[in-house]
């Protein structure tokens, strides 16, 4: 985490939307959503039930719902995931729980289409 990283600490519960600019680490409970123009750090002892939007998402506590990134996705060792993870790029540690869908759009070269 640099300075700049907003906190959502580990006795807080949010309920509802959270949006913002720039990093967000999540220590605590959210219920919702969290939608970033930024990096999102879900902490080890962290619960969040919600849909994430953000540039990059690691995870280290639980998520149960979307999880979605503009570049990658990271889920660490105990970390666990339940619902769909979309992200050009996925990183998912053999000790991870996840229970997902998963998604990764590519870039097919030109002239190049894929079967339907």
């Amino acid at each position: 985490m640099d300075t700049n990283t907003q906190i959502i600490g580990p006795q807080t519960t949010v309920t509802g939307a959270v949006r913002g600019k720039g990093p967000l680490a999540i220590a605590g409970r959210v219920d919702g959503q969290v939608i970033l123009e930024g990096d999102c750090l879900i902490m080890a002892r962290a619960v969040v039930q919600a849909a994430i939007e953000a540039d990059t998402v690691e995870v280290r506590g639980a998520v149960k719902g979307d999880v979605r990134a503009r570049g990658h996705v990271i889920v660490a060792a105990n970390a666990s995931v339940e619902g769909l993870i979309e992200a050009p790029r996925v990183e998912i540690d053999p000790q991870a729980r996840v229970r997902a869908r998963l998604a990764m759009p590519i870039q097919l070269p030109r002239g190049v289409r894929a079967r339907t």
